[in-house]
């Protein structure tokens, strides 16, 4: 079992809060998640002393999430733990793999971030209606899931 010094969620949500307070609702919104999700893992955060409230300057009758002195090492312990890793799995790559595995991952960042901010994608036909046509993604999932003999 792997143990990280938090849960890779709030990781996310203290990345955002160690960079600036924030209200929930721009938590969910910068992440894409559900109010009633960012709701749950605040709780969590809170109740584990790495995120407390306070009054939003700018509104006062609402408040900002701040990211704890725990929440900040915890963090900071968290990301520490993810670059070794990443390090170790890449440490036989080339500069050049390196640099093309990042420009890959960048752009598949920026899709899904499109994807996931147009208003559109809930008009889309779902993957089982697309006619048949197959996904490079799908393919692996089948070969993995149904491997040639002898493999």
């Amino acid at each position: 079992m792997r143990r990280y010094p938090i849960e890779r969620s709030h990781y996310l949500i203290l990345r955002m809060l160690i960079e600036a307070p924030r209200r929930s609702s721009d938590l969910a919104d910068a992440l894409v998640l559900d109010h009633t999700t960012i709701a749950r893992q605040i709780s969590a955060l809170e109740k584990s002393g790495l995120v407390t409230r306070e009054p939003d300057p700018d509104d006062g009758r609402s408040s900002v999430l701040v990211a704890t002195a725990k929440g900040r090492t915890l963090c900071a312990e968290m990301s520490a733990v993810r670059v070794k890793r990443i390090e170790t799995l890449l440490e036989s790559w080339s500069a050049e793999e390196q640099q093309q595995l990042i420009r890959a991952l960048t752009q598949l960042n920026d899709s899904l971030m499109q994807w996931v901010r147009d208003p559109r994608r809930q008009k889309r036909p779902r993957p089982a209606a697309r006619r048949g046509r197959t996904s490079p993604l799908e393919s692996i999932s089948r070969s993995e899931r149904n491997p040639p003999d002898g493999a």
